[in-house]
């Protein structure tokens, strides 16, 4: 298949975590179906109380460190290989996070990571890179929690221009996935006990009015209305529905509340089970 503009080129960092090896997987089929090609990537972490060793283990540490992720990189760059992706391989030695956010900003589309590292067990739980990689990421970063396909997308609107980018994206990356997309939008639950009524207009509303923004596509969309607390409606229904993709926005429209720690795609990114895909705003 013939690279378009869409996804050129995939970031994937790796590691000797089941969390990469879904990622991993999950890159090389995105990679076939959008001809884009990836770079996987290691990050050597320093060690910090290496300092107080003598030279010659200092030595011994960098090096077993180097070797490692040789071994690593040609692990998966073989499995790129096997799956006739492109690959490239690369290595940087420094804090994981600032090493990733930094390489991504040269010229990648989008970054695919497990959910967590080596050292962390739970498979749905954002790691500590993971969550730094979130936060600060200024490409879309695909957060890998499940083997297997991505064919069902819940897409998050709350009519802001960073959902409409949302699902801007996702219509791209479902076309070439063969996926279909469900379109959600969350009204608080305050709103509904007010006025049941009021409340699922506002819902069709801004569905609507998203689904409008985007213009002609030849993709079907189903419109999903629901209320409550949108952080925790939303990973109700991925799980009870089986979405196996959460797409979000990382800026959203809400209360001041939202833009702290506790905002509603870092919610949902860390508590729900399905992979989550969040776009950035658009530089």
């Amino acid at each position: 298949m013939q690279r378009d503009n869409f996804l050129r080129r995939i970031l994937v960092p790796v590691d000797d975590s089941t969390s990469s090896l879904m990622a991993q997987e999950n890159a090389a089929v995105i990679a076939k179906k959008t001809g884009a090609s990836v770079t996987v990537f290691h990050v050597i972490q320093q060690f910090r109380s290496a300092a107080f060793y003598p030279q010659a283990v200092q030595t011994e540490i960098q090096s077993g460190a180097e070797r490692r992720a040789e071994v690593l990189l040609a692990r998966a760059k073989s499995f790129f290989i096997e799956e006739k992706v492109a690959v490239n391989v690369a290595t940087m030695m420094g804090d994981p996070a600032l090493s990733i956010l930094e390489l991504a900003g040269q010229d990648y589309d989008l970054i695919i990571m497990g959910a967590c590292g080596e050292h962390e067990t739970n498979l749905c739980n954002l790691g500590s890179v993971t969550r730094k990689v979130l936060r600060h990421a200024r490409k879309p970063l695909l957060i890998v929690k499940k083997a297997g396909g991505l064919s069902n997308f819940l897409v998050c609107t709350d009519g802001s221009e960073h959902s409409i980018e949302a699902l801007v994206f996702s219509v791209k990356l479902a076309r070439k996935l063969d996926a279909r997309i469900t379109l959600i939008n969350v009204q608080e639950g305050l709103l509904q006990a007010a006025s049941a009524k009021t409340a699922e207009q506002m819902a069709n509303l801004v569905l609507t009015a998203t689904l409008s923004a985007i213009g002609e596509n030849k993709l079907a969309i189903s419109k999903l209305a629901a209320f409550g607390t949108p952080s925790h409606v939303i990973v109700d229904i991925a799980e009870k529905d089986k979405y196996d993709l959460v797409v979000l926005g990382s800026r959203g429209l809400g209360t001041a509340e939202r833009f702290l720690l506790g905002s509603v795609s870092e919610d949902v990114s860390h508590n729900v089970k399905s992979s989550v895909l969040i776009i950035p705003p658009r530089q």
